[in-house]
């Protein structure tokens, strides 16, 4: 019994100590015992001022935020993109007050950079594009050049991404290495650049056709909502292709066209000899600057002291050999011979064999179909309106359009390649092409209202290229022979009509807003037509030219560049290796010296207000002088000419005195040329001399 009251007794304890027990709650944390020993310490760290804010860089160039170059490229790798959208903001920063130091840690610079090209932020990208178009055209292109080949190879990579707006930003940054340095991108990744731009244009045709099946797949409840739908639809379709086609553009005009271009770069495509181009092109440049070159002293006492060259010595004899020293190297061993131009036309295909033959051709065929299809595509939605044709991205897509075709057809027609393609090849890529073109041409002007002057300047270029593709066409026809197949298209007239409306062809009055800028782009369409017309025709174009040129103001651009045009179209002719089918000939005689006898007077309006302008007429003056009555300017006509000069000189007026003319106050070099002149023609006449006495008298 009594082992069983002790079990009782034990039980009831037990309960009670379980009665007494706390509770665990969620949350709550677990009481301490009473035992417990608190084994915690605290400890105290000394924090050094090493901070970028107070850190001592007086020694560096640093940034508003005391950051110095190497602070900067390594956040170019920081996580977060605002913190690498900063750095690029501070790398600005230290080129606009240290540019020399971006210069000499250019290397470092650019392999900071590389990864940025194709980074996933939007700001990130757009702060790196502007920092390098505002800092890399101010480098050296010598201290950029080893740089460049691995920001390319970078942004092609960036070009052929997975995502939209990379792609499209990689596009504007391959436009900054074809301004910057567009030998290197031409030469070294011609292949590869052209194979990304056709996947590029691939890429958006492609999505084209998904746009347009979403939008016809998807549920439009009424009318209105079907026209915004579509109208938005387009709108981003023609902006995603607008940026490559015109950048493709910008890099066919690189590789395929002749660099460093002026007004009148197609007529070096009519010479057969690169000799012969040179010769042009220097003798153009001759005559537009103030050069001392032969200028022959004028002396009353010795009429015959200068022997007079055949006229076209001076412009082949310096081309005799490969130097550019006043003494010919004529022999192959006295110099190095310069082999990079054929290196550079065998990257180009424009060399001479089979593979380079048909490069233009392949380019034609490839991009053709997407060209096309383009304009199918865009037309309608601009020109099918009688409203108003407003600056849009299928405008500018348009136009880009017809210039990347132009581009394309420029190469080819000014090449020997033109020579390896048949009539069938020709009528299939460019006549087929252009019949979908001239449908809408001339480009608005059936429209009712103004778009404004951005827009009427974008037409006004888009029908001046299609002019001049117009033109390449009937040059590429005729090199085939096939002249009787051109004058069964009606549309060709229209062209030619268009642009002699231009001109002011049987109206006196001219456009206002035909600018010199716009008559420099027409001049290749008028000298394709001089070219590819009749004879009846040619002589009705060319005549409307030099009408053009006499309504022009004296002090214009436009008369200037009709008057490099004029002069041009003369000298060309004069070169033995001039194979055009335009020929000044005796059905132009009476026209040539009626306007050589209106230079006088032109010299006479412009004073001395635009010198280069002066120099370039009374350098025409002293070439046609030189040929004197072997050419198409007549003897007597050189006289009239010469007495023509004499208000140029001096003239004295009862009623008013003396008079001196622009001659005393132009360029010394000027004067000389004027005096050469009076020597060639040699006429004897005693008012010519004594207005030069008369001049050399007041200058003492």
């Amino acid at each position: 019994m009594p082992n069983a009251k002790k079990k009782r007794q034990a039980k009831n304890e037990d309960f009670k100590a379980c009665r007494l027990k706390k509770k665990l709650k969620v949350g709550k944390k677990k009481a301490l015992p009473d035992n417990y020993t608190d084994t915690s310490f605290r400890s105290k760290s000394i924090a050094l001022p090493n901070q970028s804010i107070t850190e001592d860089k007086s020694r560096f160039a640093t940034t508003s935020r005391n950051l110095t170059l190497n602070d900067v490229l390594s956040q170019l790798k920081h996580y977060n993109a605002g913190v690498r959208k900063d750095a690029i903001s501070g790398l600005e920063e230290l080129y606009r007050s240290h540019p020399t130091l971006i210069t000499a840690s250019l290397g470092q610079v650019v392999n900071g950079i590389l990864k940025l090209l194709i980074d996933d932020d939007r700001d990130v990208r757009k702060a790196l594009l502007g920092f390098l178009q505002e800092t890399f055209p101010e480098i050296k292109i010598a201290d950029l050049q080893p740089f460049l080949p691995l920001l390319i190879i970078y942004t092609c990579s960036a070009m052929s991404h997975i995502f939209e707006d990379i792609r499209n930003d990689a596009v504007k940054l391959m436009d900054l290495w074809v301004s910057l340095a567009p030998e290197v991108v031409v030469s070294r990744f011609w292949n590869r650049v052209v194979g990304i731009y056709m996947s590029l244009l691939s890429v958006s045709s492609t999505n084209d056709h998904a746009g347009s099946s979403i939008a016809g797949g998807s549920k439009i409840t009424n009318a209105e909502s079907a026209k915004a739908a579509a109208a938005k639809s387009h709108l981003h379709l023609h902006k995603s292709k607008l940026g490559p086609v015109e950048s493709l553009s910008r890099f066919l005009q690189a590789g395929l066209t002749q660099r460093d271009q002026d007004k009148l770069w197609f007529l070096e495509s009519f010479l057969d000899h690169v000799q012969a181009k040179e010769g042009f092109r220097r003798k153009m440049e001759q005559f537009k600057s103030c050069s001392t070159h032969n200028i022959v002293q004028w002396d009353p006492k010795k009429p015959t002291m200068c022997q007079i060259n055949h006229p076209t010595l001076v412009s082949y004899a310096p081309y005799l050999a490969n130097s550019a020293l006043p003494t010919l190297n004529l022999f192959e061993s006295a110099g190095p011979k310069n082999t990079n131009n054929k290196e550079t036309e065998q990257v180009l295909g424009m060399d001479a064999n089979e593979d380079g033959k048909m490069r233009v051709k392949l380019l034609i065929e490839t991009f053709q179909p997407v060209l096309l299809s383009t304009w199918l595509d865009a037309a309608p939605t601009v020109f099918a309106t009688s409203s108003t044709i407003t600056v849009t991205p299928a405008l500018q897509l348009l136009s880009a359009v017809l210039h990347l075709t132009l581009v394309l057809w420029r190469a080819l027609v000014s090449s020997d390649e033109i020579n390896s393609v048949d009539d069938a090849w020709i009528e299939k890529h460019c006549h087929h092409l252009l019949k979908h073109f001239v449908v809408y041409f001339p480009y608005g002007a059936d429209v009712l209202g103004d778009g404004g002057p951005k827009a009427n300047a974008l037409l006004r270029q888009m029908n001046i290229e299609t002019c001049e593709l117009t033109s390449l066409y009937m040059l590429a026809k005729l090199s085939q022979g096939d002249k009787e197949s051109l004058d069964h298209l009606e549309w060709i007239d229209k062209v030619v009509d268009h642009v002699l409306g231009l001109l002011g062809y049987e109206d006196e009055r001219t456009s206002s807003n035909f600018k010199e800028d716009d008559l420099s782009a027409l001049l290749p369409a008028v000298w394709g037509f001089l070219n590819g017309l009749g004879r009846k025709q040619q002589y009705t174009m060319f005549k409307t030219f030099v009408d053009y040129y006499q309504s022009c103001h004296a002090h214009s651009g436009l008369k200037r560049t009709a008057l490099e045009f004029l002069i041009g179209t003369y000298l060309v002719q004069s070169s033995p290796s001039y194979n055009g089918r335009f020929v000044l000939d005796d059905r132009y005689r009476t026209l040539m010296n009626n306007w050589i006898s209106g230079l006088p007077k032109t010299l006479w309006q412009l004073k001395t207000s635009h010198p280069q302008t002066s120099a370039l007429i009374i350098n025409f003056l002293c070439e046609a002088a030189k040929r004197s009555d072997q050419d198409i300017f007549e003897k007597k006509s050189l006289e009239a000419t010469e007495l023509a000069m004499v208000p140029f000189f001096y003239v004295n007026i009862a009623s008013k005195g003396e008079l001196f003319g622009p001659f005393i106050d132009l360029p010394k070099e000027t004067q000389q040329r004027a005096l050469e002149f009076v020597y060639y023609v040699d006429s004897g006449s005693t008012k010519v001399a004594n207005a030069i006495e008369a001049c050399k008298k007041r200058q003492g």
